[in-house]
């Protein structure tokens, strides 16, 4: 076969409605084609460079490459299970490989077809039966209903960017002190990132002493709950995503994925930002979130209480917030991780999330496509047991605190 007859199927793809109206996804596509078709494989680190405009792109800090091309494969499969049924070669990215494999459609013959519906018609009524108990079974099992689209969820599957869950996380080094014969794995609260960790060591003049990044974090104790809550969601509607930690996060990322980023507040490292944009102050030092009175209103600061291994007083935040790439943030967070644990589960527990949707739409009229939310959460021994909404706000478009001063976007 001619390279244009691969071309022009390659731009029926992406124009076919199932495909979507993805740039991004359209220029890979026609970029990992036009490569095989010259015999020329592309490693992740060309694909940065040459689709996404990352000549300096580390495979190993980041999955984006990873993640598209296993969205760009749920895309070519689901061209072929509806608009591309007939066509008479196909596109497949094999697992494992950047390649694109052209293969001749295996089409069934008439008389095939014509014993397959009979012998399908004879089974329906069983088969819708038995359909309907195991999707029953299934969504029970699950406790969701399936699907993101219509739920505050929805810009996940519709604005055609791949998902990575970022875990806040507690950052820690390495301290080896020759004169002292020792070493030492310190965490400094004020040490959240590698770039913090980058300006400390700048300013660190100890004599005889050496620090190193470790290649790992703390997880805090609620961790283990938010992977379990959002695998459930996700995996329930068939949504693929990544996990990160916080402080192995790259600012360069902003702009290529959609982000669900879960922790206690003073662990979200950039993302503690938004709160240069939000209705609520965050203070770090008195662990509080602040509401500054209008019009002459009264301040409300809002600061757990209580023992965090017993019965305590939380406050849970969440987030739904523009990127600053068309892509959408979903910010989950507590002064506590009770109150991160609980405001994740309002939204993927399928009950809580429709109560908490009624909720603002009482309060606000409508579930506007950006809000933030604030909740109290009572518990004991970091057990969430009650939670109530406190306060909710509409948020504007676009999200202003993605500009600097200079009004330049944000780690562009």
């Amino acid at each position: 076969m001619e390279k244009a007859v691969f071309l022009e199927l390659t731009e029926k793809i992406i124009k076919s409605k199932g495909f979507g109206r993805s740039t991004t996804y359209a220029n890979l596509l026609r970029f990992l084609v036009r490569c095989s078709l010259d015999e020329d494989a592309p490693k992740e680190t060309i694909i940065a460079a040459e689709v996404f405009g990352k000549p300096d792109f580390d495979p190993s800090e980041s999955t984006l490459i990873r993640v598209y091309v296993y969205k760009l494969r749920e895309k070519l499969r689901n061209y072929y299970a509806a608009e591309g049924s007939g066509d008479p070669y196909r596109l497949r990215i094999p697992k494992g490989s950047y390649g694109i494999v052209f293969e001749k459609a295996k089409h069934q013959t008439r008389l095939l077809r014509h014993v397959q519906k009979k012998t399908v018609r004879i089974g329906l009524i069983g088969g819708i039966l038995t359909s309907l108990l195991l999707l029953a079974w299934f969504q029970l099992g699950r406790g969701e209903d399936g699907s993101l689209r219509e739920s505050t969820w929805s810009d996940l599957v519709n604005n055609g960017f791949p998902t990575a869950v970022f875990l806040g996380d507690l950052f820690i080094f390495l301290e080896e002190d020759s004169l002292a014969g020792m070493s030492r794995t310190i965490r400094d609260p004020d040490i959240n990132g590698l770039s913090d960790f980058a300006f400390f060591r700048k300013d660190d003049r100890r004599e005889g002493v050496q620090t190193t990044a470790l290649s790992y974090g703390l997880l805090i104790r609620g961790s283990l709950q938010w992977i379990k809550d959002l695998t459930r969601l996700f995996d329930g509607a068939g949504h693929f995503f990544s996990i990160r930690t916080i402080s192995r996060f790259n600012p360069k990322e902003l702009q290529d994925q959609n982000f669900v980023v879960v922790g206690m507040l003073k662990t979200l490292g950039l993302f503690k930002d938004y709160f240069r944009y939000s209705h609520f102050a965050f203070d770090e030092e008195g662990e509080s979130l602040i509401l500054e009175g209008k019009d002459g209103g009264e301040r409300q600061v809002f600061s757990p209480a209580g023992d965090p291994d017993g019965y305590h007083t939380d406050y849970g935040f969440m987030a739904k917030f523009p990127g600053p790439n068309q892509n959408t943030v979903y910010l989950f967070g507590g002064l506590w991780d009770t109150g991160a644990t609980q405001s994740l589960k309002n939204f993927t527990d399928a009950a809580l999330r429709q109560s908490i949707e009624a909720e603002i739409a009482v309060r606000l009229g409508e579930v506007p496509p950006y809000f933030e939310v604030l909740f109290e959460v009572s518990g004991i021994d970091r057990t969430e047991l009650s939670t109530q909404l406190i306060h909710v706000f509409p948020l504007e478009e676009p999200a202003s605190f993605w500009v600097d001063p200079g009004g330049d976007i944000l780690n562009r």
